[in-house]
Order: structure tokens, then C-alpha cells, then sequence
């Protein structure tokens, strides 16, 4: 079971279930394949020629195999969902960060897409409570369907109405 499914409340239904989107992967994976590249390149042609310049492109690749590490562990560690109660997310892994916002308490809701969150379908929606509280969920899937589905479940809350408690004695 993931975060989502173990913070559930009572007769709480996940209305939509997301993980970030591939694009995180991108920037890390293109850096450390061009490093990697450079590193054979030189290797081949220049080795003899300049060591410090091998060794150089070698950290730099090593740092950039780290970075590509770290934004698959936040890639595969991520999560976020809309419930009948709720808008919920987590990412990390060891060091976790995690967003609990109570439905009732939604201000406003806002969408931000680059040009290449257009063409490839991401982007990030900012979340506002009540007290001005922002919470920002990046590279989000999807996200006209994200916060559509935000929406809708504002306006099921709306139509019911606050519930009436009677008190008998």
C-alpha cells in the first residue's frame, strides 16, 4: 500500500491517483548521457594529451549520475491524490515532504503551464488555503484533469452543505 491508501479517514474515497510526471527525468538523464559521451570521446582521442581534463568531465559525470539518482528516488517516491475529503501528496523518500489540504479549507486553485508542459501535458498546480497557506505540487500529470477533479469535488462539498448535527437530551 502506498502513502495515499494509508492515510485515508473514514469513508474517504480516492477520486484521483497521480505520480509526478516523466519529465523530471529528462534534464539529469540528458546531462549525464552527454557527459558520459564526452568522457568516451575524450578517452578515445585525447587521453594521452590531458589527464586533468579526463578526470574533470569524470567528476562532473559523477555528479551528474547523482543528480539523475536523486530525481528517480522523487520520481518513483511521489504521489498525490484528490479524495471525497481532500487533496493529498507526498514525495521523498527519506526526507519526506507532505501536503494535507482539507477540501472546506480551499480558497483558490491555480494552474501554470510552460510551453513544454503544454506540448507534453504537465504542469504545476498551486494549491491556496484559507490564511493565505500555498502549497505548489510540481510536475503534475495531467493537471487541467487535476484540477478539474479538485473542482468538482468543491462542488459536491458546496450542493451538500454543511451536515446538521441535532442534539437530543
Amino acid at each position: 500500500m502506498g502513502y495515499i491508501e494509508d492515510n485515508l479517514m473514514d469513508d474517504e474515497t480516492v477520486v484521483l491517483n497521480c505520480r509526478l510526471h516523466p519529465i523530471v527525468l529528462f534534464p539529469p538523464a540528458m546531462s549525464t548521457s552527454f557527459l558520459a559521451g564526452s568522457l568516451w570521446f575524450y578517452s578515445q582521442a585525447f587521453l594521452a594529451d590531458n589527464v586533468l581534463v579526463f578526470f574533470a568531465i569524470a567528476i562532473l559525470l559523477a555528479y551528474s549520475f547523482y543528480r539523475l539518482l536523486d530525481r528517480v528516488i522523487l520520481f518513483l517516491t511521489s504521489e498525490f491524490a484528490i479524495t471525497t475529503k481532500r487533496v493529498l501528496g507526498k514525495t521523498g523518500f527519506i526526507t519526506r515532504k507532505s501536503l494535507d489540504i482539507v477540501l472546506a479549507k480551499v480558497e483558490a486553485i491555480r494552474l501554470t503551464q510552460s510551453i513544454s508542459g503544454r506540448l507534453l501535458d504537465f504542469g504545476n498546480i498551486e494549491v491556496t488555503g484559507t490564511g493565505g497557506t500555498e502549497e505548489i505540487l510540481t510536475y503534475i500529470p495531467a493537471p487541467l484533469e487535476f484540477r478539474k477533479a479538485i473542482q468538482e469535488q468543491l462542488s459536491l462539498a458546496e450542493q451538500d452543505g454543511p451536515a446538521e448535527k441535532t442534539l437530543h437530551d
